[in-house]
């Protein structure tokens, strides 16, 4: 299965991914579900959840229109982030459609994905891009967005992310989210691959992959633990204890 997750606040974006493509009691693949690109006056990245030949064939296409010298379209000549949300969801629609006429029309093609970034002079923006092609942007009442098995990060997003939450909490949240998820979720699994963005940079100012053992994580990871035991052993007594 899946989690990746967007969070624009005022500060920047944060983004994280898990990179488990197949789960079993001894059986999965891993493989990276982001893709970043981050030349001249832009830096995008996408994350994507679902068929995974669907969202390998969009990634190919992507970075296909920018080797070509005369693309019909692609990253480099969207006007916008509105633009690059509903190239990536023509990309998307094609393909699966494509798939879906071959006798494999049984299995289900689709695909989502979290698109995100800044042209420069714009505004920082995410969108959540569906498998019709259509999307939707983020909001000051829905600063985030998640892909896959959401359910188990959803709370810490929930309690602690708003547009003005700085962008370090943004991005402890992130983690915390995606520690939360692994740790309910045998079919969510590392490599993270984590990144970090500040607003008008035009540059990713931490991208990094993070394992179980990478020193910072285990360590948040450990913290974290230990605060919930703390905080639940904290909470008011019953009369009949």
């Amino acid at each position: 299965m899946t989690y990746c997750l967007g969070i624009k606040v005022d500060e920047g974006l944060v983004f994280a991914s898990d990179s488990r493509t197949n789960a079993g009691l001894d059986d999965f693949s891993i493989h990276t579900k982001m893709f970043t690109y981050g030349v001249g006056d832009r830096a995008i990245v996408i994350l994507t959840s679902g068929n995974l030949s669907t969202s390998q064939a969009v990634f190919h296409s992507l970075n296909t229109d920018l080797n070509s010298a005369f693309p019909e379209k692609s990253l480099n000549t969207c006007v916008d982030m509105e633009d690059v949300a509903a190239y990536v969801g023509s990309l998307s629609v094609k393909i699966s459609k494509n798939y879906d006429q071959s006798n494999l029309s049984t299995v289900n093609f689709s695909s989502y994905f979290i698109v995100g970034g800044q042209i420069k002079n714009q505004e920082q923006k995410i969108f959540l891009v569906y498998p019709e092609g259509n999307y939707i942007g983020s909001s000051e009442n829905n600063p985030f967005f998640q892909l896959g098995e959401t359910k188990y990060g959803k709370p810490i997003l929930d309690r602690i992310i708003g547009n003005q939450t700085s962008l370090g909490d943004a991005a402890r949240a992130a983690l915390v989210s995606m520690d939360s998820t692994m740790r309910s979720d045998l079919t969510v699994g590392p490599p993270i691959d984590f990144l970090v963005y500040k607003n008008d940079q035009m540059a990713f100012d931490l991208k990094e992959t993070l394992k179980l053992d990478t020193p910072y994580f285990s360590h948040l990871s450990d913290v974290w633990a230990s605060k919930l035991i703390g905080a639940f052993q904290d909470l008011p007594r019953f009369d009949w204890e």
